[in-house]
């Protein structure tokens, strides 16, 4: 029972990457309300230190605001050097552009969460289905004996 209960985290996240995509931004500047993933810089690291904390290598959010010379991003995530990676409840931060790099485009996907959702159905059918939760099993009939 512990083991299952250990990689249930594990399950979230395969679930939650199952449901979105990741491409490069259409243009230089983002439209807010965009969902990005962005590298820090070597650079950025030092800057934004005060602000996300030492050895970020990676930041998800929400743009609020974006122009040639920073970005302004409701932060959901941020990833360390560690390979710890800490949510945030959206804080607004702003990042000069010279602080981040390779930014892609996260969005949801409806197909591939649709056929996500009917692979773990149908597994988690036949699963019960070979464990007997669900009818189908032996049909044996376990009456008693009957009176002398």
């Amino acid at each position: 029972m512990r083991l299952t209960v250990a990689y249930l985290p594990l399950l979230g996240s395969v679930c939650l990457a199952a449901c979105f995509t990741q491409a490069p931004l259409a243009g230089p500047v983002p439209a807010p309300e965009t969902r990005i993933v962005e590298l820090v810089t070597d650079s950025g690291v030092l800057a934004m230190s005060n602000a996300i904390g030492p050895s970020a290598t990676e930041v998800e959010g929400i743009v609020a605001g974006a122009d040639a010379t920073s970005w302004d991003l409701r932060l959901l995530r941020v990833e360390y050097r560690n390979g710890q990676s800490v949510p945030w409840n959206r804080e607004l931060v702003r990042f000069p552009r010279s602080a981040l790099s390779q930014a892609t485009e996260r969005r949801f996907s409806k197909g591939r969460s649709w056929i996500f959702a009917g692979l773990l159905t149908s597994t988690a059918f036949l699963a019960g289905r070979f464990l007997g939760v669900f009818g189908g099993g032996d049909n044996t009939d376990n009456q008693p004996p009957p009176p002398h």
